[in-house]
């Protein structure tokens, strides 16, 4: 998401912060300033952005499909997986997962102004965040990150996060709470 450049970003943190099934928590210092973000909540939100942006912003999609290797990957990912599901779904009989059941949420984005690294913001965050998806009924977490942020992976897997597989560029995470 971050390929698709600040304008994006912003209408996407908009679009979750707006939207009733989302969980959001902010850090703030003591001056009151926004210091950092943790943003989820249903995992079909972001499916909900992607298809409304399609007509949003068409051009920019365009624009960085043609000029960024990611973001090309990933959109024919997306294409290709709701083919399938599309086929999957006219095709198949009604048959539950292993996983049915679980009520599962996700963590679309954490971040932390680079002043508060290291701090223990991001911590926080994701505590207040895992806390208040349990509190919502969810039972499992899921979030993915580029395969190369070893930071991140670490960060994730320090608060009690395990990988689930590779989709592309990006490693799958997962907690249950």
């Amino acid at each position: 998401m971050t390929e698709m450049g600040y304008n994006w970003l912003c209408a996407l943190y908009q679009f979750f912060i707006k939207h009733s099934r989302s969980i959001c928590r902010v850090a703030v210092d003591a001056d009151g300033k926004v210091v950092g973000l943790a943003v989820g909540g249903d995992s079909h939100i972001r499916e909900e952005f992607l298809n409304s942006a399609l007509f949003r912003y068409p051009h920019l999609i365009f624009w960085k499909f043609l000029s960024k290797r990611m973001v090309r990957r990933v959109l024919l990912q997306e294409l290709a997986r709701k083919l399938l599901r599309k086929h999957t779904t006219e095709n198949s009989v009604n048959i539950k997962a292993p996983s049915a059941g679980i009520r599962s949420g996700n963590l679309l984005s954490i971040c932390v102004l680079p002043d508060c690294e290291g701090t223990g913001v991001a911590g926080k965050l994701i505590e207040s965040f895992q806390l208040a998806c349990k509190a919502e009924g969810y039972e499992r977490l899921t979030l993915s990150v580029v395969s190369d942020d070893n930071r991140a992976v670490t960060f994730y897997k320090k608060h009690g996060w395990r990988q689930s597989g590779k989709s592309g560029e990006s490693i799958r995470l997962f907690l249950d709470l």
